[in-house]
């Protein structure tokens, strides 16, 4: 396999992206913060969830605003909101509406982002390299989660929810200053592949993007839900600590990203979506069982490899044989499925674990997310596997 060299675009939006979700890796332990100010599990599942809801329901404005204005300016605008927002966490005493403010425009600022960056790599990447292009710039939401989620519980620890918040906002203003005072070049202007903000209805039609938006929707929940909940999980036990799970599980997946984006021939297949959704499921049951530091860890590596495979190939598979006009309104669809998933996650989990235990619903929802992939690949076989012209 030849060795693959990538734009130097693609590693300035990695940084980019790595920077703001190391903000939001700060904020993973927000459960904690919501169960301090008395919130309950469904309470905190909503609050939780209402973020990537309203960047859910913010996608087809979002496009609009993608098809009328320079890349580079969507970016600084959803990383100001992102900065902004994440300051107005300080004033939170009690789970009122602020907290629904906050947590609403926050979501709406890194929906903002995220597709503004994830459309600048589609055109930029060659196609062929388009799944190793996505997989290293999707490192930057794993990386943050092998140390930052374990430094903030030492800093709730010691130091109280205060500087917890602080740490967020110094890791949000970087990405922020890095845009205003470092010069990278963004893909031209291309209208014919800019965003739309109609037709999402007609390419959901399309049997081959519905089910990857199905497939994506359902890995989405999965993770959500743990990344969500593995801290309350934690927090039962005096001596485990959740970030362990997520720096085994973000390590484990920058490999699979980077190493296996390098070496690994099936690579870009769809027939790795089966096994990884398998390691998922795994990785859920492991949870259940995790009363000590070492099987936390141990389920963090196995979520980690389904999610290091999932991401990248999912992305790359939506925007397979699809037209130049049409990449920015599927890449829309497929990062619309990212936040509805993360919106259904916590929601839905937060709503099970108040009836049958927090630790319990992790079997069911290892279940489901192996049971439904499953399901959908057999509906899809063809089309998932046809080549596309």
């Amino acid at each position: 396999m030849k060795k693959k060299k990538l734009p130097s675009e693609i590693l300035s939006i990695q940084f980019l992206i790595l920077m703001s979700y190391s903000s939001m890796a700060v904020l993973t332990l927000l459960p904690l913060f919501f169960e301090h100010l008395g919130g309950s599990p469904r309470e905190i599942g909503f609050l939780i969830g209402i973020f990537s809801l309203a960047a859910f329901l913010f996608r087809p404005f979002c496009g609009w605003i993608l098809s009328r204005f320079d890349t580079k300016k969507v970016l600084l605008a959803g990383l100001v909101l992102i900065l902004v927002m994440t300051s107005l966490y300080f004033l939170i005493q009690s789970l009122n509406w602020l907290v629904i403010f906050i947590r609403v425009f926050h979501g709406i600022g890194f929906s903002i982002f995220v597709l503004a960056a994830l459309l600048t790599v589609v055109l930029v990447a060659e196609e062929e390299e388009r799944a190793y292009a996505i997989g290293v710039v999707s490192t930057g939401f794993m990386l943050p989660l092998l140390i930052v989620p374990y430094l903030s519980e030492q800093i709730i620890e010691r130091q109280g929810f205060f500087f917890f918040f602080l740490a967020a906002v110094f890791l949000a203003l970087i990405p922020f200053v890095y845009v205003l005072f470092v010069r990278f070049r963004l893909p031209p202007s291309l209208p014919e592949s800019r965003l739309e903000s109609t037709g999402f209805f007609r390419l959901l039609k399309r049997k081959r993007i519905l089910l990857i938006f199905l497939l994506t929707f359902i890995f989405e929940t999965g993770l959500s839900s743990s990344l969500s909940f593995v801290p309350l999980i934690a927090h039962e036990g005096s001596s485990m600590r959740s970030g362990y799970f997520y720096t085994f599980l973000g390590l484990t997946a920058v490999f699979m990203r980077l190493y296996g984006g390098k070496k690994f021939k099936s690579w870009g297949s769809p027939g790795l979506l089966l096994p990884a959704f398998f390691f998922l499921s795994a990785g859920g049951f492991l949870i259940y069982f995790s009363f000590n530091n070492f099987i936390l860890g141990l389920a963090g590596v196995t979520w980690g490899i389904g999610v290091g495979i999932l991401y990248p190939h999912l992305s790359a598979l939506v925007i397979e044989g699809v037209a130049s006009n049409e990449k920015g309104k599927v890449l829309s669809l497929f990062a619309a499925s990212v936040d509805l998933g993360f919106a259904f996650g916590p929601i839905s989990f937060g709503w099970v674990s108040q009836s049958f235990g927090l630790r319990f619903t992790f079997i069911p929802f290892g279940l489901f997310v192996f049971i439904s992939s499953l399901a959908l690949m057999l509906w899809g076989k063809s089309t998932l596997f046809k080549k596309s012209s």
